[in-house]
């Protein structure tokens, strides 16, 4: 992804540069002062009178142009070192959200391994504890999993190429959410055109992009709603759409939910839990599969995502 960001080694660059630049600068001024003195001495012999009215000249023109480069410069490693102060904010409330949202199923899973040993239950019972346990499980591994994907990118490396079905992906995907709080949600797939065959990709990658929209479709949106995902294959290239019947995206705030710790609180859902990983990485690993991602309203009045990825013959 191509960042505007002026980074900590953009930032050492343009100090040198500014610092080479002063001491290049007051050597040339230095030299103008001797030059200078040098005129004086001719002008009291009558000699040269129009030096001196030069050198003003060529010495305010410098200043001035030193002062407007330096100025920049400032104004730019400010601006930068706010930046910075920013995404240090941002990762001290992701840090807190990450604690809390991998506490959240570790504790699950440890009431219902605590009610096993400690107790005796029946079977029905030991079933339901089991199956807490593994949903927790299964919630910590996704966690985790965003987590690990989320420094994977940030440090340049490239994806996984193999072939992949991308509608056994969804279906998988689908699978691993309807649990938990989303067991009784309803998720429909519609295919429209003629799949063409295997793609080349990260599966894995994509299994956690598309399960991350699911997760989203099925966090902003009541539970009488249902989650519509409609695979579309067109001009040569995978088009995934994701339908919900929730509160939507503001248009102001569509690019600001695809960077990284970013999240929109909605009236009445700020207890929903959230790293601000979740968009942000399937927006990257999209992109990385030479992908876009684009989010709109849907006719339901919720928000409608639609994922495009390139087929290759």
């Amino acid at each position: 992804m191509v960042t505007t960001r002026f980074g900590a080694r953009k930032r050492i660059w343009l100090t040198a540069f500014l610092g080479g630049y002063i001491l290049l600068q007051f050597s040339w001024w230095a030299w103008l002062l001797v030059s200078l003195q040098a005129e004086n001495i001719a002008i009291a012999h009558g000699h040269l009178p129009e030096l001196r009215v030069r050198s003003t000249e060529m010495i305010l023109g410098e200043g001035f142009f030193f002062l407007l480069l330096l100025a920049l410069g400032f104004r730019v490693i400010w601006i930068s070192i706010r930046r910075d102060h920013e995404r240090a904010r941002r990762e001290r409330h992701f840090l807190l959200a990450v604690t809390h949202e991998l506490k959240t199923p570790i504790a699950a899973v440890r009431l219902a391994l605590d009610t096993l040993q400690k107790h005796r239950v029946d079977a029905e019972t030991s079933e339901e504890l089991l199956n807490e346990a593994q949903i927790g499980t299964q919630r910590l591994e996704q966690r985790v999993e965003n987590i690990l994907q989320s420094n994977r990118i940030g440090f340049g490396k490239n994806l996984n190429s193999e072939s992949y079905d991308a509608e056994e992906v969804i279906a998988e995907a689908v699978q691993r959410h309807l649990i938990g709080p989303f067991r009784q949600r309803e998720i429909t797939i519609v295919h429209e055109g003629s799949p063409q065959g295997l793609l080349q990709g990260d599966a894995d990658a994509l299994l956690l992009a598309w399960g991350n929209l699911i997760e989203n479709g099925l966090k902003y949106s009541p539970a009488s709603e249902s989650l519509h995902i409609r695979l579309k294959w067109k001009d040569n290239a995978l088009l995934c759409q994701f339908d919900d019947g929730g509160t939507g995206i503001p248009t102001s705030m569509r690019k600001h939910v695809l960077e990284q710790f970013k999240r929109v609180e909605h009236p009445g859902q700020k207890d929903i839990e959230g790293t601000g990983l979740g968009l942000y990485l399937a927006h990257q690993i999209i992109q990385m599969h030479r992908g876009r991602l684009t989010i709109e309203s849907s006719q339901r009045g919720g928000c409608l995502i639609t994922t495009t990825i390139p087929f290759n013959p």
